[in-house]
């Protein structure tokens, strides 16, 4: 078994700490501790990510729209500078979905879906995130798109 450096722990620590305390117990102010004023998140649902503000706004959003929202990591694992997780977001879709395509509003249908996560680290803050959750299965989902 690999050695995990003390490096890598830290990083692994605050990835779990993000999914815990800012996705699942809506703590916001967690983003200014563990993220770069100036990080770049990727997602597939908007263009990039820019800056703590706006990294808030994104997860604000989603809890908007899905007030049960949850999310649980899979095989966290730190290599280096990056940690890559799988996770597992459920929740139910009462309330409108802000999306760059237009807002969404409540279907009332339940939400379960995985996704994956590349988070790279600099000074024990993520610097840069990339987040792949499979759209369509949520279009799908919420009765958005065709079977």
């Amino acid at each position: 078994m690999a050695t995990i450096t003390e490096r890598e722990q830290q990083n692994r620590e605050a990835a779990i700490r993000i999914a815990e305390r800012l996705w699942n117990k809506r703590e916001y102010e967690l983003v200014d501790e563990e993220y770069d004023p100036l990080v770049e998140m990727h997602t597939f649902s908007d263009p990039d990510i820019v800056g703590t503000k706006a990294v808030k706004e994104f997860v604000q959003r989603y809890h908007e729209a899905f007030s049960d929202f949850h999310v649980e990591l899979f095989d966290v694992q730190a290599v280096d500078d990056r940690v890559f997780a799988r996770y597992r977001m459920t929740g139910t879709h009462d309330g409108p979905l802000e999306s760059p395509q237009g807002d969404v509003p409540p279907t009332h249908r339940k939400m379960d879906m995985w996704g994956l996560v590349e988070a790279r680290y600099e000074g024990g803050l993520c610097v840069e995130e990339w987040n792949a959750t499979d759209q369509m299965t949520l279009m799908h989902q919420l009765g958005l798109a065709p079977e």
